[in-house]
């Protein structure tokens, strides 16, 4: 069981779900999601750890930061005020794809203050692969009142599973793959209304920094895992390319995605026994209120999922329909309240 509580700093709330004991240990998560997907892994890390799954500033249900950041340091910077009040003195944190990029910054601007960090999905990028790919890769989703935004998404998550990057769909990027089962690309496609227009600014920062010379000068122990069948496995063995000291080390992975999850599980628990218990639970954490949101529901239950999504388009006519004079902005809101309950 896991509770639900933000500290504030500087004005501004970081959100995050907390469960288990022993050393401390931080879940960073991949854009556009939040700490909510990294629930399952906090799971089985939590008999050994105190797990934090964080929100991204601007994610989930962290605020954003004051000012629009220019680089993942206004994030990690943040981060470790957050880390300080929490009683949070050497963590170790693992990060997924933009999440292991924070990872990787936030030890290279407080090398003291983590004690061991954890490499999933972190790839690196040559700097013309880099602007080819973001130059696409991160198309404007504001909210539109004629729902052409949704199209987007559902296209998005649909290709996303089938080439790499989504944004190149020609037989070169092609992974050959069946496609995910439904749920997995309405649950993806959620990820993306959740977080809104904003949805890129963690998530492209992260690509500019996913660079094998950043991991290069960490001075952290730091495990980096390699798994068959990711989609950037390509771009993770060209990170493991580059020559590190001996205190980062891969974790290399065979087998399917279970057998993958179990043996990082593992590797992490075991980590644990060599670090120090975090004991400072203290008062400055504050308690989640529940927002309910008023809007008139067209019935009890939003249109079945399809595989084309037109789904999103029929929920949104219809919302529309029963709440008139509302903007694109609420509109999205009550379309994801609508699916998640």
């Amino acid at each position: 069981m896991y509770i639900d509580r933000y500290v504030t700093v500087n004005n501004k709330k970081l959100h995050f779900y907390m469960m288990g004991s022993g050393p401390a240990l931080i879940l960073l998560h991949p854009s556009p999601s939040s700490g909510e997907t990294m629930l399952p892994l906090a799971k089985q890390l939590s008999s050994n750890y105190t797990v934090l799954c964080v929100d991204t500033p601007g994610y989930g249900k962290s605020d954003a930061l004051a000012v629009v950041p220019y680089e993942l340091s206004a994030y990690t910077d943040f981060f470790h005020e957050a880390f300080k009040k929490l009683g949070l003195e050497k963590p170790a944190i693992y990060g997924s794809a933009t999440g292991a990029q924070l990872a990787v910054r936030y030890g290279l601007e407080y090398p003291d203050s983590v004690s061991h960090i954890f490499l999933d999905n972190a790839a690196h990028f040559d700097d013309a692969s880099a602007n080819e790919i973001i130059e696409h890769y991160f198309p404007d989703l504001t909210p539109r009142l004629d729902g052409g935004h949704l199209t987007q998404i559902w296209s998005i998550v649909s290709q996303m599973f089938q080439y790499f990057p989504w944004c190149f769909t020609t037989k070169k990027y092609a992974l050959n793959r069946p496609q995910m089962p439904l749920f997995v690309l309405q649950m993806v496609a959620m990820d993306y209304l959740k977080a809104g227009a904003t949805y890129d600014i963690a998530y492209r920062l992260a690509f500019q920094h996913e660079r094998g010379r950043y991991v290069q000068r960490l001075k952290v122990p730091t495990t980096i895992f390699r798994w068959e069948n990711s989609i950037i496995t390509k771009y993770v063995d060209q990170l493991l390319a580059f020559e590190f000291k001996d205190h980062v080390q891969p974790f290399v992975i065979k087998g399917d995605a279970e057998e993958r999850n179990q043996k990082m599980v593992s590797f992490i628990l075991g980590v644990s026994e060599r670090l120090t218990d975090y004991k400072a639970r203290n008062t400055v954490m504050e308690e989640v209120d529940s927002i309910i949101l008023e809007y008139i529901k067209p019935m009890e239950n939003p249109p079945e999922i399809q595989q084309n999504g037109q789904h999103f388009q029929e929920a949104w006519q219809l919302l529309l329909k029963n709440n008139p004079n509302v903007s694109a902005e609420e509109a999205q809101m009550y379309l994801v309240d609508w699916y998640k309950t």
